[in-house]
């Protein structure tokens, strides 16, 4: 599904990526985590072909792709009929309806984004992700700054709308716990420039099991006690 080699990404001379190679299959979760400032994003932007300015190759097999952002990114002079509509290829707004149900959301296509909540703005933010049923969606921290009810909410509609589009999802957060919760394989990065470190395989099938969460979490940390700071 994508393919992905980079020799070296710099900005300004200065070098961000190197010899990073990855491949990720069909309906597979991919979670990336690095120390902050490490070049998660702009490596999901390499990924997702928003930044092709790099040396290496990448290939993604679907043209058909969403996005999720650390914010909502609604257009706030348009209503949430709008902001849907203006994504839609098909212009269906049964089936719009039909994924904001989905989401917990009724009856709001006439309110602008001023009038939502954060979480509620959120949720709209992931129906634009999947209005047109991508084969790929790309996240970037796209839970970060929520309350936790919140958050864990969102991310249970998030996998249940992955389930029901078979998508492939690549993730950048720098929350373990939530990889361990969301992922089928996570990726750790180095410091800058960054490279592929170490490449977990995890067991937890996406369950939202705290107990068993937590357990995967300390195991990772104790063998690998600086993984999170870009150190194996």
């Amino acid at each position: 599904m994508i393919e992905i080699h980079i020799k070296e990404k710099s900005f300004n001379n200065i070098k961000i990526l190197e010899n990073i190679n990855i491949s990720i299959k069909e309906a597979e979760f991919l979670s990336i985590i690095g120390p902050s400032g490490c070049g998660k994003t702009t490596l999901l932007n390499l990924i997702s072909s928003l930044d092709t300015n790099f040396n290496g190759t990448a290939r993604v097999f679907s043209s058909n792709i969403g996005f999720m952002f650390q914010d909502s990114r609604l257009i706030p002079w348009l209503n949430i009929k709008e902001n849907l509509l203006i994504i839609s290829k098909n212009k269906n707004l049964d089936e719009i309806n039909e994924l904001l149900k989905l989401v917990g959301l009724e009856n709001i296509l006439e309110e602008y984004p001023k009038n939502l909540s954060g979480g509620m703005a959120r949720r709209v933010a992931l129906v634009r992700a999947f209005v047109n049923h991508p084969k790929i969606v790309f996240l970037d921290e796209p839970f970060i700054s929520l309350d936790y009810p919140t958050a864990n909410s969102l991310k249970k509609d998030f996998l249940n709308l992955c389930k029901k589009f078979n998508s492939t999802v690549v993730l950048v957060t720098h929350d373990l716990s939530e990889a361990i919760y969301l992922s089928n394989r996570i990726l750790f990065l180095s410091k800058n420039p960054a490279k592929v470190i170490f490449e977990y395989k995890n067991p937890n099938n996406q369950e939202f099991n705290l107990k068993k969460i937590d357990e995967l979490k300390n195991e990772i940390l104790e063998n690998y006690p600086k993984i999170l700071e870009g150190v194996l």
